[in-house]
């Protein structure tokens, strides 16, 4: 209460004779509190959790804080109007008040759980995709990440990287058909007819995406992420900026994964000579311009650092050397 005082906040106990005018007045010094009180709280408790989980106190803090901040800053005025028209007006006019309140909140909470069953029906459809094949364990959550960090690293608003995020977490649905079965349980080298059904996936993938209303958005980034530079890949063969962003960015994080995962026939490539594949592409399979972004220092360390890739992958190599066609 001191900094409410401070700062010229009126204080509670005279509320129910101050006017309006002075209410809005002693709005200022009630956000500052608040926003005092939160942070310094949020800080100490994430403090606390980063000791015992032995990590970062600002990673705690953002992830535990920090997408709920603005919610409770804004929460601040209609508590402290609810407040000064309990004292006004007493219970009934802060009934009044309450029932709206009362419903954007049941609103808010209901969007919030609907958002939450969206995600994790995502989540559980690329767990079946994955359960198909041992080696691509983990493969869709990995790419989703890199993607993230590249989406952040051009500057894309939150909301287009949350996109490209749902789209690379969904970029290999369309392998929940049937078809692709047997195919993905193959251990060894594709016959020509396997290879022609497995470049099938992104247009099929779209198609099943292009079910769901809310995701519409995110159809063109799934089925062209197979597409080159060059106009080399599938399944439609466009080329440059006709390739939707997201999908340029999807293509380097689900190469990236490909080239920094065991594999039954080698190790994982070191990050120089998974650098040295990105050079050698660029301007055939990749972007130029996002090559460029994904090289430099900062990115290219959060690319590489974000988690280890340990689990086991099949990367299939198909056409002229200078390309690396991922199934």
């Amino acid at each position: 209460m001191p900094l409410y005082r401070l700062l010229g906040g009126v204080p509670f106990t005279t509320l129910s004779t101050f006017s309006f005018e002075l209410a809005v007045g002693s709005l200022f010094p009630a956000l500052a509190l608040a926003i005092t009180f939160q942070v310094v709280n949020s800080l100490a408790v994430s403090g606390v959790i980063a000791l015992v989980e032995e990590s970062s106190p600002w990673l705690v803090w953002r992830e535990n804080t920090l997408s709920t901040l603005a919610y409770a800053v804004l929460a601040v005025p209609v508590i402290f109007f609810l407040a000064w028209v309990t004292a006004r007006f007493g219970i009934a006019g802060a009934i009044l008040l309450s029932v709206p309140i009362l419903g954007i909140r049941q609103l808010y909470k209901t969007t919030l759980q609907l958002q939450q069953v969206n995600q994790e029906l995502l989540e559980l459809m690329v767990k079946a995709i994955e359960a198909r094949d041992p080696y691509t364990s983990g493969h869709s959550r990995r790419v989703a990440r890199s993607a993230t960090i590249i989406a952040k690293a051009i500057n894309l608003s939150a909301r287009q990287v949350e996109r490209v995020r749902i789209a690379a977490l969904l970029h290999d649905v369309g392998k929940i058909h049937e078809v692709f079965a047997s195919i993905l349980r193959k251990p060894g080298k594709l016959t020509p007819e396997e290879w022609a059904i497995m470049q099938t996936h992104p247009a099929r993938g779209a198609e099943l995406v292009a079910t769901l209303s809310h995701l519409d958005d995110v159809v063109d980034a799934i089925r062209h992420h197979h597409e080159n530079w060059d106009g080399q890949g599938y399944p439609d063969r466009i080329s440059g900026e006709r390739i939707p962003l997201a999908s340029r960015i999807i293509t380097l994080a689900d190469t990236l994964d490909a080239l920094t995962t065991d594999r039954p026939y080698r190790s994982a490539l070191t990050p120089q000579d998974v650098r040295a594949e990105f050079t050698r592409c660029c301007g055939t399979q990749f972007d130029p311009t996002l090559i460029g972004q994904v090289l430099a220092p900062n990115v290219w360390s959060d690319l590489i650092t974000s988690e280890p890739i340990s689990e086991p992958k099949v990367l299939r190599i198909s056409g002229p050397r200078r390309r690396l066609a991922i199934s």
